[in-house]
């Protein structure tokens, strides 16, 4: 897989620009001093990042604009970092160019869309909805699922949950993505050299666990587009929240969750910022990349050497992209070229991608 390094980042001279006489924390150290730490960011604009998932066209960077746009407008009204986030999100899921929402992933099967989605602030709070099904807005779900007792609902425990929110049925399936399954299935058939070497190996007919058998699914006995989409926002008095949504993957055994789900792997928000990665799955998962992540900014590392850490780790076991954004820098690094976009509230200067033009 080619190797390909977005521009990391200007973030400091960014933020730090807006008040250049404030005293900095020593060099490489994140400031330990409470006192300290709440005079940092209290002069620091507030900030909104959204990626539209690994192997995005860069071209399509408007739709990550429109996401930062629709979180800084919701800052203005005053609203805090989570609903920001999720606010932003809404976008992305709403574009059906990317894997999350309306434009997830069908199934191997030609029907089947299941949806993930998960918020976090940094006061700890967390939320997550999995194998969701029949739903325009997941990140929504999540977001209501933060203000109950609970931090995870899965299938039609999720559905049911959304329901109970007004929520009605809605169908994410687009033509584009149905198109891309059928291909999917063909090269299924043929045993295609490229489909992923974990596939080639497994038995997939054998475990076929999906309502419609295989033939009725146009089995006898291409993965495309974008991955999960996601942002980190740091609001006006300092406080930081991520959100993600994704489609999942088409190449699957129904049921199958992927990170975005599960605390600590796909997302974080806590005290030093807050972290969204995107890429294959397991791999994120299995490394707890988020978490990882921020206790990297915790010891002192700067977001743009976080997330080039994260890439180079994780790389060469799948396509991975990472948003990271800190107390006075954000960093964004991605496998491959990847749709992002990044402003601050009140600026007119933007970082990211050149969108398509209109």
């Amino acid at each position: 897989m080619r190797f390909y390094r977005l521009s990391a980042l200007v973030g400091a001279l960014f933020m730090l620009s807006c008040n250049p006489t404030t005293s900095k924390p020593e060099a490489g150290k994140a400031s330990r001093s409470k006192d300290a730490a709440t005079a940092q960011v209290r002069v620091q604009p507030a900030m909104a990042l959204a990626h539209a998932g690994a192997s995005s066209p860069p071209g399509q960077a408007d739709g990550c604009r429109k996401a930062v746009d629709a979180a800084l407008a919701a800052l203005e009204r005053g609203a805090s970092a989570l609903d920001a986030a999720v606010a932003g999100v809404v976008v992305l899921e709403d574009d059906p160019r990317f894997n999350a929402g309306t434009g997830s992933r069908v199934r191997i099967d030609g029907e089947t869309v299941q949806m993930d989605a998960s918020v976090m602030e940094s006061s700890g709070r967390f939320a997550a909805v999995a194998a969701l099904e029949a739903v325009r807005n997941p990140v929504r779900v999540a977001r209501a699922l933060i203000d109950t007792p609970h931090l995870l609902l899965v299938g039609d425990g999720a559905t049911s949950f959304a329901r109970t929110l007004g929520m009605p049925v809605y169908d994410p399936k687009t033509k584009e993505m149905i198109e891309a399954t059928r291909l999917l299935q063909a090269k299924l058939r043929e045993k295609a050299a490229d489909l992923p070497e974990d596939w080639r190996r497994f038995d997939w007919q054998r475990h076929w666990n999906f309502q419609k058998t295989l033939e009725q699914s146009g089995f006898r006995r291409a993965e495309l587009g974008s991955d999960t989409v996601g942002m980190v926002v740091r609001g006006k008095k300092g406080e930081f929240a991520a959100a993600l949504s994704s489609g999942g993957t088409s190449i699957t055994l129904r049921g199958r969750v992927g990170d975005v789900p599960v605390f600590g792997a796909g997302l974080y928000a806590g005290e030093f910022g807050a972290i969204a990665a995107t890429g294959y799955g397991e791999a994120i998962m299995s490394k707890a990349l988020a978490l990882r992540s921020h206790q990297a900014l915790a010891a002192g590392d700067a977001p743009a050497k976080v997330a080039k850490q994260a890439v180079e780790e994780l790389k060469k076991r799948g396509s991975i992209g990472i948003l990271v954004i800190g107390r006075d820098s954000f960093g964004v690094d991605a496998d491959e070229p990847m749709a992002w976009a990044a402003r601050g509230l009140g600026r007119e200067e933007w970082h990211g991608p050149k969108p398509a033009a209109p």
